[in-house]
This record gives structure tokens, C-alpha cells and sequence, in this order.
């Protein structure tokens, strides 16, 4: 497998929609249960460092290319510890029997497992929470009246 194969894999992380194997399965259940809570933090810094790149968001966050090369180094140090020590056996299972299809599904779920964590965040809630303060509460309602 090639590692830009690899690294490619590795950024589908909130991408793809079929149904993933059984080595796979394994594979992520690893990452999700042997990752740390600092492990999800580097991941959730790498996901937002990479979106805020994004020419939608750009002009709201503005993070320095030593941070953004800070970010990469320590997902590529997480992102290479986790398939050659931690789940070295799984990574290995699932490249033979699944090919990279499998790291791209682990990975997704280590992500969503990631973010998940940063939505229970009470200042992350708050902040989303603000919404409802522009709902048309009119408009919504007539949704449920007959």
C-alpha cells in the first residue's frame, strides 16, 4: 500500500457511506477503544485545523502555518502509532483482507467517536444552543398542526 494511499485514507475521515467488514470492524474498534481522550483532542485539532482551510470558513479562524504544521505532526505521530503499535495487529488483518477501504472506515469512526466528545463540551452546546434564539417558533410549529 502506498503511504499517500495511506495519509489519503486517513483524511476521509467524515467521508464514505458503505458498509465496512469485518476487519475493519475490528480495526476501529481498536482505534475507538485504545485511544485516549488526548489521542481524540490531536484529532479534533488536525479535523479543524484542515476545515478551517476551507474558503467557507477561512476568513473565521485564522491559524498560523506553524500551528497548522504542528497539527499534522501530531496526527501523523498519532495516526502512525495507532496502526503500528497500538493496533498494529488489526491495521495489518484489515489491510490484507480489506485493503485501504478499511482504514478509511476505521478512521471514520475513530473521527465521529472524536468529535461526538466535542459536542458534549457545555461551552460547545452553549455556543450551538444559540440558534434557537433565530428560529421562527411560527413557522416550525405549523409543522406539527394539521
Amino acid at each position: 500500500m502506498k503511504i499517500k494511499n495511506l495519509l489519503l485514507a486517513a483524511g476521509l475521515l467524515a467521508c464514505g457511506t458503505a458498509t465496512a467488514g469485518p476487519y475493519s470492524d475490528k480495526l476501529s474498534d481498536c482505534l475507538v477503544g485504545k485511544s485516549t481522550m488526548d489521542d481524540h483532542v490531536i484529532l479534533v485539532r488536525w479535523m479543524f485545523v484542515a476545515i478551517s482551510r476551507h474558503p467557507a470558513v477561512a476568513s473565521m479562524a485564522t491559524i498560523s502555518d506553524a500551528n497548522v504544521d504542528n497539527a499534522n505532526k501530531q496526527m501523523a505521530e498519532l495516526f502512525t502509532r495507532l496502526l503500528t503499535v497500538t493496533c498494529r495487529d488489526q491495521a495489518k488483518l484489515a489491510l490484507k483482507n480489506e485493503g485501504e477501504f478499511a482504514m478509511q472506515q476505521a478512521f471514520q469512526k475513530l473521527g465521529q467517536q472524536a468529535g461526538s466528545e466535542i459536542f458534549i463540551n457545555q461551552d460547545v452546546a452553549k455556543g450551538m444552543s444559540g440558534i434557537t434564539k433565530y428560529f421562527d417558533k411560527k413557522k416550525l410549529q405549523e409543522l406539527t398542526s394539521p
